[in-house]
């Protein structure tokens, strides 16, 4: 049985940057996001990916807050720009839907009008005679997805080839608790946090960030034909979440599309009993020490968050009613999957 949307209340106008943040680890399917989100101050969740970070700090050390900003801005109006053509286009019935169905030499020239804006935006940063490429990597129903590619002058690259996705819609669709562009930063940020903040230990592609404001996310970009290690995390039964898009979302064994994720019986938004549960679900050889120890915690009543402890017993001790039958069950989709990528 399905848990309901969230439907958390929230001064909307005292909507702080760390609140947005902290609202997006503690849950996920909100049906306000078109109220709140816009509200918030710094509508920026995450940053830009690791080895571009380190590249400015370590060449601007006294200006890194103002270039990283500056990176943003760029990535923000190129976005902007895209999709204001997107619908430009659409009105000229040059396309219906997507831009794979333009001609590739009018394809070519938007991409070439998307870096020239993100270079006159951030070249004074990068390395003399740097190159920046976008091309098409795929279309979907809530956007266009691009493959991003900064390099210096020998050809080497300044970060990993890094997937740009710009939505289609700044606000949501008719389907705003599960896609779109405030939903699927939700669940990245939910994940991030629920997983540690270790998405290489996952199925996932890595999230960097997400600007709600300009309507994009960048992630880990996933090669075809890329050689990636297998990796799982059962996160359905850790952290009571199930994907209905996972199936058609996959390349190289990775999840890239973060949409269509639901919340099922064992979700808890309690960010303690979450704690309390997912060590239980991470230790599964020292899981009877521990519940014989958060037992004798939850007895104690000098013991905070008691009731907290004893729900995360009560969720761990139900999700093994079924296990053997659910875990046969589950890998057999999972390899299922791999074998039709």
């Amino acid at each position: 049985m399905l848990l309901k949307i969230s439907t958390l209340k929230t001064n909307y106008e005292k909507c702080a940057p760390s609140r947005l943040k902290r609202m997006f680890q503690a849950d996920i399917n909100y049906n306000s996001y078109d109220e709140f989100v816009p509200a918030a101050k710094n509508q920026i969740v995450g940053n830009l990916p690791p080895e571009m970070l380190k590249y400015i700090i370590e060449n601007f050390p006294e200006q890194k807050a103002a270039m990283i900003k500056k990176f943003h801005k760029g990535l923000g109006i190129t976005a902007m720009f895209m999709r204001s053509n997107w619908r430009r286009m659409q009105r000229e019935q040059k396309i219906s839907r997507f831009l794979d169905e333009l001609p590739q030499k009018e394809l070519d020239i938007l991409l070439t009008q998307m870096r020239n804006i993100l270079k006159s935006n951030i070249n004074n940063m990068l390395p003399l005679n740097s190159s920046i490429q976008f091309n098409l990597a795929g279309s979907g129903a809530m956007g266009h997805v691009f493959q991003l590619s900064i390099k210096d002058a020998a050809d080497k690259k300044l970060m990993p080839d890094t997937a740009m996705k710009i939505f289609h819609n700044v606000k949501n669709d008719i389907v705003s608790e599960m896609h779109g562009n405030y939903a699927e930063a939700n669940i990245s940020m939910f994940l991030k946090n629920a997983l540690g903040h270790n998405m290489a230990k996952s199925q996932f592609s890595a999230h960097y960030m997400s600007d709600l404001k300009a309507g994009y996310s960048l992630s880990e970009f996933i090669h075809r034909d890329g050689d990636y290690p297998l990796r799982f995390r059962d996160y359905t039964r850790m952290f009571g979440i199930n994907s209905m898009d996972a199936v058609k979302n996959f390349i190289g064994g990775r999840i890239f599309d973060m949409g269509g994720f639901q919340k099922l019986w064992n979700f808890t938004s309690d960010k303690v009993t979450r704690r309390y549960y997912k060590k239980l679900m991470n230790h599964p050889e020292l899981a009877p020490q521990l519940l014989e120890r958060y037992q004798r915690l939850a007895e104690n009543p000098k013991t905070p968050h008691r009731e907290k402890i004893l729900d995360a017993i009560d969720l761990y001790c139900l999700s093994k009613i079924d296990k053997r039958d659910y875990i046969k069950e589950y890998q057999d989709i999972w390899k299922n999957i791999l074998t039709q990528d």
